[in-house]
Formats: C-alpha cells, structure tokens, sequence
C-alpha cells in the first residue's frame, strides 16, 4: 500500500520540453493495483520537483511557478483527503482496496458537486433542465414536451429582462416567491391566461425537483399563496339530445343529395379523399365531405372519452373483437396508450351502437395496420385547430344555441370584467368537449367514478373533478332517501301510511322532449323495445 503524487505522463517523458504543462495525478497502490486520482493541478515539467519529499517544505512545485502556493496546498489536500479515507476505512476494519477507494471518493465528489451547484446561476441550470426535456431520456412523449417549450421560452425571457433590468445573475436561491410573482403579472400583461400561466409555475416547480433529484439542490420553489387561477367555471358539455342531434344529421354526408346545396349555402362544400391499399393489394380510394367526417369524429369523442390527439393516432388495429359475444353482434373494445401520459397508461372502452357505426364506416377494407380516420394529402393527421374551426361552424349549422358561459379570470381567480356574457353552444364547441360529454354522460347512468377514471386514463382525482360539474339535479337525485330503512322499520303499519301518489305532468317540456328522444331511439333500432317500453313507464310514472 502507498501514495505518491506525480506528473501524469501519457507518453515517454523523453518527448516532452521542460515548458511543457503535464496533469498532477495522486496515486494510490494497494495489491499490485494502483488508482489514478486526477488533482484538478497542472504545472509546467521545469517547475515540478521530483525530490519534492525529501525537501523541508515538502513543496512538489517549486516557487519559480507563479500560483505554486496555491496548487501545493491544493496537491496536499488530495493527498490528505486519499489518506483520511484509507484511515477510516482501517479503522472501520475494511481492507481498502482499490474498488472500495474509488468508490468512496466518488460519492465525495458528488457530494462536492451537487454543493457547487448552489453557486451556479439560474439560467445555466434551467439550460440543462431545458436539454433533458429535449433529449431522448425525457420519459414523455414528443407532443407533450411541445406542450412544455413555450413555458422554458417564456421563463428564459424573462429572466434574461430581470437580470437586465436588476443587473444581477439570479442564483437557484434567488428564485423567491417574490421573482415568481414577478413572472406570473409578466405573464399576464402579455395577454396569457391564468390557467396558461399556472403551466409557466409548473414548470418552474417541476425544474426544482428535478435539481433535488438530479444534482442534490435544496432550493424549492412554491406557488404564490395570492395566484389563484383556478375560478369557479361552468364545465359545458353535449346534452344527449344535442349528441344525437349531431348523429342523426346526414345532410352533410356525400351520399346525400342535398349535401351540396347545403354546404355550399354555408360555404362549406369540401371534401377528403382516401386512398389506401386493402389485404388484396388493391388500391382504394374514397370520399367523404369534409364535415362528415368532423362530425363522426366529434361523435367518437363523445362515445370513447379520448383526447384529438389520441383518436387521430388511432389504427384500425387498435379496436380489439370480443369472439365471446352473440354471432353477428360485434363486441369489443378500442385499446389505445394515452399520448400524455408519462406512464403510457393503456386505456380500454368498449365498442358501442355509434362507435360501432362509426368503425364500420371507416375501417371498412383497411388493414389492422391503417389509421381509422382519414388524414391529409401529405398523410399528416388533420389539426385539432382545424377540427375546432369547423366543429363549432357545424354546431352553427345545427342551430346548437344553447346559451352558456366562458369566463375569464384574472389572477386573484376574479372574473374579468365584460367576459361573462352569454354565448351560444357552437361558439365553444371544441375537440375537448367530447372527453367532457363522455364523462358527464357515465355520471349520468351512475358509472362508478373510479370505473370512468380508467376509461379516461385519469390517475388524480383533483384533475379528473374539472370535467365536470355537481349539478343541481345530481343532487336532487340524493337525500330523500337518506336512513329511510330505519323509518320503515320503525313506521310499518300499513294504515299509518299515506297512499303513494306521482304526478307527471306529461306536457311538461322536459318530459316531451325525454317522450321524444326515446321514440327516436326506438324507432332508428338503437333502443330496443323492452328498454324501451320500461323507460316510457318510469317517466309516466306507471
């Protein structure tokens, strides 16, 4: 066992000059092995002192050296840093072996490392942060780190403005609750929503934990207690008997006659050719008008509950056939992996009468391997911002006025002023409220919440209760019942009890229109007779 410090020669020493700079290295031997442990230190060959030991200063650079005191104190740490460990590890009763040193020291050095980083400025660790977003070890997929960029974009500009402006460079510490509120009134007076805003926090809170996880930092960074961007909203989703309304209409379909008049009164008259290869290498091409084809997928949305960008990535092998049902009733389910998720959860929903019609629709003679909807010339899926333009024109055309609310908050979650006026449904009518429906519907029959969970791909509670809204009829369905068993055990004489009585009142608006969408369902075969004549009875009170 020995230690001995030296230059660090990577070829003969003979081919070197003396004002040549060579590396300073400590080397530890221990069982025939020895460990190379760079110093950081390099010093030109005619200043370094081969008999440095036998010397009285004990000095392996000489003076002639300008920084010699600085890197003879540095070279003599190292060694007594190396010393100290063996010595511990000796008294420990560990054999220091030359794997156990080197390990030692490595969990030193990164001990050193992730203390360093606190003096490194904001920016260049956001940077970093910034790279492994970008980079192939970022666990999520592509399209949502585009969801995350425009929040670095923003939080470097700003910064950049701050330290301009202050003449500082921030340190990770510097990041107060003050700096953050500075960024979100920035944020705002840009013309950024609340809600837009809270993602730029997120990132920030985000970036913090990965400087823990990652580089050993303790700073943390909160959101601002007077940041409220979360106001009370009105959740807007499809009525069924507006869901139907958009099924049922065929006048935008290219086997309708009428579809050209029509769409072209509203300037609308498009159309979407497909072309694919079927099993038999046959070349197929089809085409459907541009709003039957939004309109089927705004129904989908509705009936599976997934996001724009999870249903356009959809193939027609993703929908997998129940072989156990009855013959000639397709059963099954559409399984497909969320697109932001970072766990890549799988979700399963099954087939329905509309999604059943709308599959047959479109996977008609296409391979497992072809999307199910169809895409662009350049065989690029439409854009949700395309699809949202021409949904709301759709809604327009099918009269869908029902007045609703969509209003701004400012930062304290405070309703801006003259952003609470009542709109009709169509101008609000975007891929998102498809996933909404679907979940207000599933409510509606009294699916289990865990049960809908798992259908949407939710994993929080908390973001799962933003798509939809307690209303007032969920909670008349509730409480009149409530320790009713109790009562009834206690009050069951027949002549104490009052003869049961219901009033319907069949004219009524609301009960006509349930009369008329259940007919309707009925008479178009998706609602079959029994279910059918045992909800007639339930309305009419029988």
């Amino acid at each position: 066992m020995g230690l001995i410090c030296k230059l660090d020669y990577k070829k003969s020493k003979s081919s070197y000059s003396k004002n040549d700079s060579v590396s300073v290295v400590v080397v530890y031997y221990y069982d025939k092995r020895k460990l190379k442990i760079p110093t950081g230190i390099s010093c030109m060959i005619k200043d370094w002192d081969d008999d440095w030991k036998t010397r009285q200063t004990k000095n392996p650079i000489k003076n002639t050296d300008e920084l010699s005191k600085e890197k003879n104190i540095q070279i003599k740490q190292k060694l007594s840093e190396v010393n100290n460990l063996v010595f511990q590890l000796e008294k420990e009763d560990k054999v220091p072996s030359i794997d156990l040193v080197k390990s030692h020291l490595r969990e030193m050095n990164v001990t050193k490392v992730r203390e360093s980083l606190k003096e490194v400025h904001f920016l260049t660790l956001f940077e970093l942060y910034e790279k492994w977003i970008n980079s192939d070890l970022f666990p999520n997929r592509k399209s949502y780190v585009k969801t995350i960029n425009p929040s670095i974009k923003d939080i470097k500009t700003y910064t950049l403005d701050y330290q301009l402006k202050n003449k500082v460079y921030l340190l990770p510490s510097d990041l107060t609750e003050e700096w953050v509120m500075g960024l979100i009134k920035w944020s705002y007076k840009k013309g950024l929503q609340p809600i837009t805003i809270k993602k730029r926090v997120k990132t920030l809170v985000n970036f913090s934990n990965w400087c823990k996880d990652n580089h050993g930092t303790d700073f943390r960074i909160k959101k601002p207690s007077s940041f409220t961007p979360d106001g009370e909203r009105e959740v807007i989703f499809l009525k069924r008997e507006e869901v139907l309304k958009i099924f049922y209409f065929n006048d935008i379909e290219i086997g309708n006659p009428k579809h050209v008049e029509l769409l072209t009164k509203h300037k609308c008259l498009f159309y979407i050719e497909e072309k694919f290869t079927n099993n038999r290498e046959k070349e197929i091409s089809r085409t459907f008008t541009t709003y039957e084809v939004y309109r089927d997928m705004l129904i989908f949305l509705c009936n599976v509950g997934c996001r724009f960008g999870d249903m356009v990535k959809m193939k027609v092998g993703d929908f997998v056939f129940d072989d156990t049902g009855i013959k000639g009733n397709r059963t099954g389910y559409f399984r497909f992996y969320m697109e932001k998720s970072r766990k890549r959860t799988e979700v399963k929903v099954k087939i329905n009468q509309m999604t059943d019609r709308i599959f047959r629709k479109y996977s008609h003679d296409k391979n497992s391997h072809h999307y199910l909807f169809p895409r662009t010339n350049f065989g690029n899926p439409f854009s949700n911002q395309k699809f949202n333009k021409h949904t709301k024109h759709l809604g327009e055309i099918l009269e869908l006025n029902r007045p609703v609310k969509l209003p701004e908050f400012d930062l304290t979650g405070k309703i801006v002023e003259r952003t609470n006026d009542i709109v009709p449904l169509h101008n609000v009518m975007v891929s998102h409220i498809g996933r909404r429906t679907f979940i207000r519907e599933h409510i509606e029959k009294g699916t289990p919440i865990r049960t809908i969970m798992k259908m949407t791909g939710h994993s929080s509670q908390k973001v799962f209760d933003g798509y939809y809204n307690v209303l007032d009829k969920d909670i008349m369905k509730v409480n009149d019942d409530l320790f009713s068993d109790n009562l009834k055990k206690k009050y069951n004489n027949k002549e104490n009890k009052p003869k049961k009585t219901k009033e319907v009142n069949i004219t009524s608006p609301e009960t006509e229109e349930q009369l008329k969408t259940l007919q309707q369902l009925n008479e178009k075969g998706v609602l079959p007779d029994e279910i059918y004549t045992e909800k007639v009875r339930q309305l009419m009170g029988l």
